[in-house]
């Protein structure tokens, strides 16, 4: 819709709309928001800008009489103060009546109302402040909720633990088990005959054995720290595994021999095996329990 021709005129919007800007005019397929009020039967949507007073008409021209006469005035037409739209100099006969435009429609989107920018525009700003304080913290939780780093030293402590746990019912260190064997078979009696220190040696090999296996696999089931060399605790494992190994060996003849089952050959084996055990696997084993910080847990000697 577009204002009438004439003077300039001006949109009059009605009561409860905004108060579009100053010369705003609808353009095509313009509409008002549904949630407006609808405007009052017959309101003038356009209104002139200004008025300006109308020219008065001239007098109108009297007859001359025949006869001398009383003198006739002539009353002036009082116009209405409004100036032609078209030309404010001319005189008008009548003041052409003004029909309100059709009603016309037009979107909420052309203009906006000053407090309802400025409002949308303060949500806009607490909204982003609102993320990025969501941000930071979610950050700072995250990192507040992060474990520390596993260590070394904590999975030495674990290790201790567990050594000390396994070994609490063994009686005799390793060497200490080794020399009541070599003390039980220096004097050894008839083969098939029960011997008390042979019996007390064995028992406290098999003991020996027990408590090393049960370590070994409780050590295995500790988690490894990323900086612990995987290959000392492998040595140390394997070398854990061999003097089991050995220990259970000579459990195993000082039984054979007392019910009479031991043969030269057997006695040969487990002799060689104790040498080995005494020249070089504990020696190692201690080197790498060592290197491990666990040289204090199963005792030696």
């Amino acid at each position: 819709m577009t204002a009438p021709a004439g003077s300039p005129w001006r949109f009059n919007p009605p009561p409860g709309w905004p108060v579009p800007p100053s010369g705003w005019t609808p353009p095509p397929g313009w509409k008002p928001d549904p949630s407006w009020p609808p405007a009052p039967a017959g309101w003038a949507f356009w209104i002139p800008t200004q008025r300006a007073p109308l020219a008065a008409a001239p007098p109108i021209p009297q007859t001359p009489l025949a006869a001398p006469q009383t003198p006739v005035v002539t009353p002036q037409i009082r116009q209405a103060p409004f100036a032609a739209p078209h030309s404010p100099q001319a005189p008008l006969a009548a003041v052409p009546i003004r029909h309100a435009p059709p009603a016309v429609t037009y979107t909420p989107t052309t203009y906006a109302s000053p407090r309802k920018s400025g409002l949308s525009t303060a949500v806009k700003i607490l909204a982003g402040f609102i993320s990025l304080a969501a941000a930071v913290a979610s950050v700072w939780f995250g990192y507040q909720a992060l474990p520390e780093k596993y260590t070394v030293e904590q999975w030495r402590q674990k290790a201790m633990a567990t050594c000390e746990r396994d070994f609490a019912d063994v009686r005799f260190s390793v060497n200490g088990v080794l020399l009541k064997v070599g003390a039980s078979m220096a004097s050894l009696p008839p083969p098939g005959q029960v011997n008390q220190g042979m019996t007390e040696a064995a028992t406290a090999l098999g003991d020996l054995a027990k408590a090393l296996r049960r370590f070994s696999a409780d050590l295995r089931e500790i988690k490894v720290p990323e900086d612990l060399r995987r290959t000392d605790l492998d040595a140390y494992l394997t070398l854990t595994g061999q003097l089991t190994g050995g220990i259970e060996q000579m459990a195993d003849l000082l039984v054979q021999y007392q019910i009479g089952n031991a043969t030269p050959e057997m006695m040969q084996q487990t002799m060689t095996t104790m040498t080995t055990m005494s020249q070089t696997t504990i020696p190692q084993w201690g080197k790498a329990a060592q290197r491990l910080g666990l040289d204090t847990c199963v005792p030696t000697s």
